[in-house]
């Protein structure tokens, strides 16, 4: 008698379970509505001698019967074009069922960077910023990527002038 025999019975077992129980959850009418994710707002918070600090509002609407679990997100920030700044966060969160919740995704963005920028004569018109980026949805198969994009404009100018009133507030 092979050993093996019964342990091969029982994957195929597991196998056609698996199976039935798709088979039965799709013909149920159940469908899975991949969460709505939306970067509603990007806004400067901050100014200091390196950094102008920046803060993101990440709206997630959950069309499901069912809560959802993320395990984190990552984004990044171009201006005119050009990567200036990276990050992603692994902490996870919970959206209940047909709720919405807001994240806030906090970024700084380096001066010598953006001055870089004016280097290139951008110093007096409005410039084209994208933040994108991606959450992640958990699932039984895996992680399932969703993608989140914002665009707006801002003024370096405008932006070293409020730095200057701000320095000469705190003289």
């Amino acid at each position: 008698m092979n050993p093996r025999f019964p342990l091969r019975k029982i994957h195929l077992l597991i196998f056609l379970s698996f199976i039935v129980g798709v088979l039965w959850a799709s013909s149920s009418g159940y469908a899975f509505k991949n969460p709505n994710i939306e970067l509603k707002q990007v806004r400067i918070i901050g100014l200091d001698q390196s950094a102008v600090a920046l803060e993101g509002v990440l709206e997630i609407f959950n069309p499901n019967d069912m809560g959802s679990r993320f395990s984190g997100y990552q984004y990044q920030l171009d201006v005119e074009g050009q990567r200036l700044m990276t990050g992603e966060s692994d902490r996870s969160f919970e959206i209940p069922a047909q709720k919405t919740v807001s994240i806030t995704i906090p970024a700084a963005v380096q001066l010598n960077d953006l001055l870089t920028l004016g280097k290139k004569n951008l110093l007096n018109k409005d410039l084209i910023y994208v933040i994108s980026g991606t959450a992640f949805l958990d699932s039984w198969l895996g992680k399932i990527p969703l993608p989140f994009s914002y665009q707006d404009t801002f003024n370096l100018s405008d932006l070293l002038r409020e730095k200057t009133r701000q320095f000469l507030q705190d003289f």
